[in-house]
């Protein structure tokens, strides 16, 4: 039982390793899509070995577990010194820590004001969006400050030099990727642990193989997107489950402080607000949980002007990589009409789905399924938030989607030639016709079981 996980580890590692080698990845597409296959491939014969064992109930689940969490961790160590470029996110990230270490608030200014002139250096330049203020929640702002804390970038001097900083990670460098861009990743690739426990731990209670992690750990999109690209997500998600955890220990206080800090972390936990209060039990710590959630932000109001301001300016007209909404817009001949359509949809579906499901996983599983299919945006970090959920709910179809979602990366070779974002029609075609074809087979069959 220990060997084949042994193998399956060793043949995940070489392709982590591959993709590192690559570099720029952007420029070499062909290649990484290749070596990430090779990785999906390994994963699928990871679940797969996991379903045989659970079937064949094994003597002994303790070795292929400490098999599984130990190459999860070395997936992670390959990728966290890698350069970030498929997403440019953590350079906002940075910037932000960055401010807040300069005891600047960061929803006050935007990145090219030039009141902030003195704290810039050559890897301000890759910050997205530097007209707008940044729109992360008040918990996710100070994880962002202890990362630029572990290893502070150099500080730009008024007459153009830049001043040495030195952290727990080491002396910085100017510009690029550096110490600084590590610290952000490490941040949040140690927040995994708590969701890998939290998921754990709640197999163990519901009498599943504790081996159903590897679902999460070994998922590639999620070291891709979280060692790979440090996408702050992952605090998020693991203050979801660490909610979950305690939801399912009847620790109806703890689910709500974690989260409540979920929410600070991340706005998508607003998706448990509907099935919390259908749930008769626990209704006084959802109200008080809630008021603590919106405290900070009421408190600061520069957080929730920055929020409005830039959240209109993105979602007004950005569309990227989506699916159902492209064929209400088609439908309706109307993109605003669409966007209206398919958010009340979404809500339709949630609100009836809360009302009707008490397990907490499984609606986080089909209201996050649904948002994915029905958002004008579905960037592939997006499905970080569905992929812990596979550890106890495997439908092929939205497996599938976690593994092809990575094909949205082809809008790069387009936008470094000449500034055009658009996927590809064959890119979107190769995306998503599997999904449909397995969720099509799957209906047939009559029922998605775990």
């Amino acid at each position: 039982m220990t060997m084949p996980f042994a193998l399956l580890a060793a043949a995940g590692l070489w392709s982590w390793w591959q993709i590192r080698l690559l570099g720029d990845v952007r420029r070499h597409l062909g290649a990484f899509y290749g070596w990430f296959a090779l990785a999906f491939v390994v994963y699928l014969a990871a679940l797969w070995t996991v379903r045989r064992a659970h079937d064949g109930a094994p003597p002994s689940w303790k070795p292929p577990l400490a098999v599984v969490l130990l190459a999860a961790a070395a997936f992670r160590l390959v990728m966290i010194g890698a350069t970030p470029v498929l997403s440019d996110d953590i350079y906002r990230y940075q910037w932000d820590g960055r401010v807040q270490l300069a005891g600047i608030d960061p929803y006050r200014y935007p990145p090219n004001d030039p009141a902030l002139a003195g704290l810039r250096d050559e890897a301000s330049a890759q910050i997205n969006f530097p007209h707008l203020r940044t729109v992360y929640p008040p918990l996710t702002e100070l994880a962002f400050r202890l990362g630029a804390w572990l290893a502070p970038p150099p500080a730009a001097s008024a007459e153009g030099g830049s001043a040495q900083g030195a952290g727990p990670f080491g002396p910085t460098a100017g510009g690029g990727v550096g110490p600084t861009v590590t610290s952000q990743k490490a941040v949040f690739a140690c927040a995994e642990l708590i969701t890998l426990l939290c998921v754990l731990l709640i197999l163990h209670r519901r009498g599943a193989s504790p081996l159903w992690v590897a679902a999460y750990a070994w998922h590639p999109l999620v070291v891709l997107e979280v060692a790979g690209s440090g996408h702050n997500d992952a605090l998020g998600i693991a203050l979801l489950w660490l909610g979950v955890l305690g939801w399912e220990l009847k620790q109806r206080w703890v689910a709500g402080g974690a989260w409540a800090l979920a929410f600070l972390s991340k706005y998508a936990t607003l998706i448990l607000a509907p099935w919390w209060w259908f749930r008769r039990e626990g209704r006084l710590a959802l109200l008080v949980c809630a008021a603590l959630a919106a405290w900070p932000l009421v408190c600061r109001p520069t957080a929730l002007s920055a929020l409005y301001e830039s959240l209109s300016a993105m979602t007004a007209r950005f569309e990227s990589n989506a699916s159902g909404y492209l064929l209400f817009s088609w439908l309706l001949g109307d993109a605003g009409i669409a966007r209206v359509v398919v958010g009340g949809l979404w809500l339709a579906i949630l609100l009836w789905w809360a009302k009707r499901e008490a397990d907490v996983v499984r609606y986080l599983f089909v209201g996050l399924v649904a948002a994915a299919l029905l958002s004008p945006v579905l960037h592939p970090w997006y499905l970080l938030w569905l992929i812990p959920c596979l550890c106890f709910y495997r439908v092929p179809a939205i497996i599938a989607l976690t593994g092809t979602a990575v094909l949205a990366y082809t809008v790069w070779p387009g936008w470094l030639a000449d500034g055009r974002w658009m996927l590809p029609v064959w890119a979107h075609v190769l995306e998503y016709a599997p999904v449909v074809l397995l969720g099509c087979w799957e209906l047939r069959r009559g029922a998605c079981r775990p």
